[in-house]
C-alpha cells in the first residue's frame, strides 16, 4: 500500500499508510479532550502518524509539541505530515523509545497500546506494536509520564474500558491524580469500550465523571464530529 494523504478537520492533512498502524477515532476524541494554555509545552507519547500533535498545534497557541514515536516508519511519515501542514515551528517528531526521553512538559497526552501481549493476533508488526504492550506497558508509560511532567501538569490518556480499575489505581500510584473522565460506547446496549482520563500531577483527590459518549448511530456507523459534554 502506498502512502496517501487524507483530509482532517481545521484544514489539516495527514499521511496514512494502511500497511502500518493508522489512527482511529479515539485519537481525535482524545485530542479534543486535551485542555492547554497559551505557550504550553506538550509531549505526545506514542504519536504514531502524528494526528494528535497536528490537532493540538493547529487549534491552540502552544509553544511546542514533541511527538515521540518508537517506530521509524511511522515517525518519518509523521514528519512529512508536519511539513505538509507547515507546522514545523510548533511540532517536533522524535524517533525514540519514550523510556529514553528526558524532556519536560506542562501537558502530556497518550493513546498507548492497551492490549495484553498474550492477546496478539495475526497482525503485522507495526500494528502489533501500536496496539499491544510489546514495547511499552502501562507501568512503564506512567513511570515515564511522572518523570517528564511538571508539577501540577496535566496528563490525558485513553485506554481499554475493561482495564479502567487498573488504570486509575496505577495513575494514583504515580502521583497522577484522576480529575475527570468519561467512557465511550458503540451503543447504549453495549458495554463501555474506551475510557478517557485527565489526571493532574500532585493534585488532591476528587474526580468529575463526564456524560458518556455514544460513538455510533443506529446503523452502526461512526458519528463524525463528536463533542465532549463538559459538566461544570
Amino acid at each position: 500500500m502506498m502512502e496517501k494523504i487524507e483530509n482532517l478537520d481545521y484544514g489539516l492533512k495527514i499521511y496514512q499508510n494502511s500497511d502500518l498502524y493508522t489512527f482511529t477515532s479515539d485519537s481525535i476524541l482524545l485530542a479534543k479532550f486535551v485542555k492547554v494554555k497559551k505557550n504550553d509545552v506538550i509531549i505526545d507519547l506514542g504519536t504514531g502518524s502524528g494526528v494528535i500533535a497536528l490537532y493540538l498545534a493547529k487549534r491552540n497557541e502552544i509553544n511546542k509539541v514533541y511527538g515521540i514515536e518508537i517506530q521509524q516508519e511511522l515517525a518519518e511519515m509523521a514528519k512529512k505530515s508536519v511539513l505538509l501542514n507547515k507546522l514545523s515551528d510548533k511540532i517536533e517528531i522524535i524517533n525514540k523509545n519514550m523510556l529514553d526521553v528526558n524532556l519536560k512538559a506542562n501537558v502530556i497526552v497518550s493513546n498507548p497500546p492497551y492490549k495484553k501481549c498474550n492477546s496478539v493476533a495475526n497482525v503485522n508488526k507495526s500494528r502489533a506494536i501500536a496496539r499491544h504492550e510489546i514495547e511499552i506497558n502501562l507501568e512503564n508509560l506512567l513511570k515515564t509520564v511522572n518523570k517528564l511532567l511538571q508539577p501540577n501538569g496535566k496528563f490525558y490518556i485513553c485506554y481499554d474500558a475493561d482495564r479502567s480499575a487498573e488504570l486509575l489505581y496505577k495513575l494514583k500510584n504515580y502521583k497522577l491524580e484522576p480529575k475527570s473522565m468519561f467512557f465511550t460506547y458503540a451503543s447504549l446496549n453495549k458495554k463501555a469500550s474506551i475510557v478517557f482520563v485527565e489526571a493532574v500531577k500532585g493534585a488532591g483527590e476528587q474526580i468529575k465523571v463526564l456524560p458518556p459518549i455514544i460513538t455510533n448511530n443506529s446503523d452502526g456507523k461512526y458519528i463524525e464530529n463528536l463533542t465532549i459534554n463538559e459538566v461544570r
